[in-house]
This record gives structure tokens, C-alpha cells and sequence, in this order.
């Protein structure tokens, strides 16, 4: 399970604290705010507050049928810098019409935040071990990118302009 401890930036730059918590062991339901993993999917009616999903690259949404509209937020690991299916999986959840928030966890840092705000993430837990106001810069490197951003919905083939 993830480090749900550490801080989270949000993609307009702001850094705030989680609220959801884990669901132990013995699967009683805390009050509040909740992430469950996709073994945990049939407690989603007993939660009081948000309702939060934990993906990894072994319960991908291209093989499991996921309750998106019972959702507020998606948390999409990245196991290693160099995995990629995260930035995947987020494209595909917006295209089946998530509209929640999804949240990058993992491998996260300063250098990949503006491409996964870019692929359709609102949120992003940094790195344990990197500075969380340092990685927030990363947001706004570049103001101009090359290619069309995979969480516009509508945008020319040619020119990558929006419609």
C-alpha cells in the first residue's frame, strides 16, 4: 500500500495534507474518507465520507470493471520511473468518462509532474525522500509542449489545436 502520509500537490501548485485512510486488516470501515484497494471494492457502499480506489500495474483498468461513478478519487501508482502504465491508465479512466480526481503516487518527482498534469492527474504524492515545494516548480516548466495533451478531449489531428 502506498505511503498515504506524505503531503499532496495538487496541480495548481498547492500543497495540502491527505484525508483518506486505510482500511486495516481486520476490514473495518473507518470514518471519514477511505482508499481501498481493488480487493477491498465490495466495502465501497459502507464508507461514510470520499470514496477512494488504490490502482497498481497488477489491477489495471483495462481488465477489471471499475465502479468510476461511485468514485471521488483514483490513486495510480508508479512502481518505477521507467513504467509508464500510469500515464495509460489515466488516459483510459478519462476516456471512459472519469471525471474524479486521480492522484500519482509512487515514483513521483519534479521532472515527470508536468507530463502527468498534462495526461489528465490533479494530484501527485512526491517521492519519499524529495522535497514536495521543489518538486511544485516542475508544474510549470514548460508552458508550450510539442505534443497534444492526451487529457484534451477534442483537439484537430493536424495541429494539436483544440476545436
Amino acid at each position: 500500500m502506498p505511503n498515504i502520509e506524505l503531503p499532496v500537490l495538487l496541480k495548481n501548485g498547492e500543497i495540502v495534507e491527505n484525508t483518506y485512510q486505510l482500511i486495516e486488516d481486520d476490514l473495518i470501515v473507518p470514518e471519514g474518507d477511505v482508499l481501498l484497494t481493488v480487493e477491498q471494492l465490495e466495502l465501497l457502499e459502507s464508507i461514510s465520507g470520499k470514496k477512494a480506489l488504490f490502482i497498481t500495474v497488477d489491477s489495471s483498468p483495462e481488465t477489471i470493471e471499475l465502479p468510476l461513478s461511485k468514485l471521488d478519487t483514483i490513486f495510480i501508482e508508479f512502481a518505477g520511473f521507467n513504467d509508464g502504465r500510469g500515464y495509460s491508465f489515466a488516459a483510459l479512466l478519462r476516456r471512459h468518462g472519469f471525471k474524479g480526481e486521480l492522484r500519482a503516487i509512487g515514483d513521483i518527482f519534479k521532472d515527470v509532474l508536468n507530463y502527468l498534469k498534462r495526461s489528465g492527474f490533479d494530484s501527485f504524492v512526491i517521492k519519499e525522500g524529495k522535497d514536495v515545494h521543489e518538486a511544485a516548480s516542475g508544474l510549470n516548466d514548460f508552458k508550450a509542449p510539442y505534443q497534444q495533451s492526451t487529457a484534451v478531449t477534442s483537439a484537430h489531428y493536424q495541429t494539436g489545436s483544440i476545436v
